[in-house]
């Protein structure tokens, strides 16, 4: 059973709104956790002024570290006026993403939460933020939160792999599972389940065909034409299989369970959309390079708050 004592909540201080701070504040009324609300800042103004030796660059970031301390304080009321347990801590440091994996694991936080908003698209293309950093690195389950109208988690939804195309650990989907299933059952939610396959298009089948010579493939199998269908059949069949057999493996509820064909990075975001799911739990796992894996190619597209979990 998935539980969260202790929360950890990155805030923005570039943001007006705060949906990590909002859904920390829902969870931690849920749970019966506490909360620490987070910041990190760094001044590259304060670090580039030639006029500070090393003590008054020393006091000066203290200063503005105080500066800013005034503006948690005032989330720190908002969390005790709602009954929540909550503390506060400043950091001066960058990237981001280091200093809160750095304070999520000394701290042994259950959950990190950190707003996300859509990102330029050249971003995506020429470096990577710290929110993608995040998603990689971070050991503990992560939630990306987004502004809506709503903080509740009503509609949640395990997005999940079997056939592991990807070569994902076997206990990444169980686990996903378990924790879309573990809280959907504390906040009283309904839970969904969604396995994307995409079969090979029907042009490079022919082509693959073609090219081992006059459509034919192995000696027990052929590429050509005529037994496209057939593979497309089989792949469903053999994907249902698999779907069925990872949610009765942990019991997850079966009144909403979706077996889509395509992409999912073009797939989920309409599904998303049309069950009106608030939470979309999906797993990740540390690679090196750009934008890569499902959960990073959708995390602007979808209207929902992400979780990401790691084995």
């Amino acid at each position: 059973m998935t539980s969260f004592n202790k929360i950890l909540v990155d805030l923005d201080p570039t943001k007006e709104e705060q949906p990590a701070l909002e859904r920390g504040l829902y969870l931690a009324k849920q749970y019966g956790a506490s909360l620490t609300l987070f910041l990190v800042t760094y001044n590259r103004g304060l670090v580039s002024n030639l006029f500070f030796d090393s003590e008054q660059l020393e006091a000066a970031k203290r200063g503005y570290l105080n500066s800013k301390r005034k503006w948690v304080q005032t989330y720190l009321s908002t969390a005790h006026e709602q009954g929540v347990e909550a503390d506060i801590d400043l950091v001066w440091a960058k990237p981001i993403y280091e200093a809160i994996n750095k304070k999520a694991n000394e701290g042994n936080y259950d959950l990190v939460i950190k707003s996300t908003h859509k990102h330029p698209t050249v971003n995506k293309i020429f470096f990577t933020p710290n929110d993608w950093q995040l998603l990689k690195t971070c050991s503990k389950p992560l939630i990306m939160a987004k502004e809506r109208e709503s903080v509740r988690y009503s509609n949640v939804m395990a997005a999940i792999d079997p056939s592991n195309r990807h070569n994902h650990s076997d206990e990444l989907d169980p686990k996903i599972l378990n924790t879309a299933k573990s809280i959907a059952t504390s906040l009283d939610a309904l839970a969904y389940a969604v396995h994307c396959y995409d079969p090979i298009a029907y042009q490079l089948w022919t082509d693959i065909g073609v090219g081992m010579g006059a459509g034919m493939g192995p000696a027990d199998f052929t590429m050509g034409q005529d037994n496209y269908e057939q593979y497309i059949e089989q792949l469903k069949k053999d994907n249902e299989e698999t779907f069925k057999q990872a949610i009765k493996k942990v019991g997850y509820p079966t009144d909403h369970l979706y077996l889509e064909e395509g992409y999912p990075e073009q797939l989920l975001p309409a599904k998303v959309k049309s069950q009106e799911i608030d939470l979309l739990v999906m797993g990740t796992s540390y690679h090196s390079g750009l934008i890569g894996s499902t959960i990073e190619k959708i995390l602007d597209e979808v209207d929902c708050d992400i979780m990401a979990v790691k084995v």
